[in-house]
């Protein structure tokens, strides 16, 4: 009769390539109709579970702001509100998410890009991307975990973000939005420059959520073009206070 292992505190500490596969794992399950439905579960499972574990392995700075709003978006709390919502009645939608717009004066953003993304580590991003074939938005828990694995093959230069490995993925997506013809010639010409060495795959479902997110975030630019309009107006009155999107 086989022996089963007896986990211990001393062997129950995950390595990195084992997240990592677990990431992987997962990834693909929750793509499956049948499985749609622990969504939710995975996310919470890959933030505030997997996120940790390479904060405690060395692979993540919890210092960093990328990170450190992770583990704070996926902390115990969070994790449990996230799994059982409280319920509530709801006679009207207007914004799940309000947004709020505001004019910023005088506000000089640091440049935190420090390298740029090499061909390796474009490589580790599509073969994510070719395997998930999802948007990325940027505070996705699974942009952490990439740039983890990017900076451990130049352990020695300086670290990339989050935000740059998230600002590829938008890349991909705009390279979506182009005919077939053209991002078929365009990707073969940039792996020609040496850019990569695999091809970006993209589903006609994948092409479908990037066609929509794009018309709702030029939806967002046009309503916050007259949102800022607003504004302005109003500041000439001695109005400082922000307003609340409506798109």
């Amino acid at each position: 009769m086989a022996k089963t292992k007896k986990i211990t505190a001393t062997n129950a500490v995950a390595s990195t390539k084992e997240i990592d596969m677990v990431t992987e794992i997962l990834g693909k399950l929750v793509l499956q109709g049948k499985f749609a439905h622990m969504k939710t579960h995975v996310q919470a499972i890959m933030g505030g579970l997997l996120l940790p574990s390479l904060v405690d392995n060395g692979q993540l700075d919890a210092k960093e702001p990328e990170v450190a709003e992770l583990l704070k978006s996926y902390s115990k709390p969070e994790v449990k509100k996230m799994l059982n919502p409280e319920p509530v009645t709801v006679t009207e939608v207007v914004h799940e998410r309000p947004v709020f717009r505001r004019i910023k004066d005088g506000v000089n953003k640091e440049k935190r890009i420090k390298r740029e993304l090499d061909p390796a580590g474009r490589d580790i991003l599509i073969r994510w991307w070719n395997v998930n074939q999802r948007l990325v938005p940027k505070e996705d828990p699974v942009c952490a975990t990439l740039t983890a694995q990017v900076n451990a093959l130049n352990g020695h230069e300086e670290p990339l973000s989050s935000m740059q490995i998230a600002g590829y993925f938008s890349h991909l997506c705009r390279t979506g939005l182009c005919l077939a013809e053209e991002r078929d010639a365009r990707l073969r010409n940039s792996m020609k420059r040496g850019a990569h060495t695999i091809m970006p795959e993209f589903t006609q479902e994948l092409l479908d959520a990037i066609k929509e997110n794009w018309v709702r975030e030029r939806a967002n630019e046009a309503a916050r073009v007259t949102d800022h309009a607003k504004l302005a107006a109003q500041r000439e009155k001695g109005i400082t206070s922000p307003i609340i999107a409506n798109f």
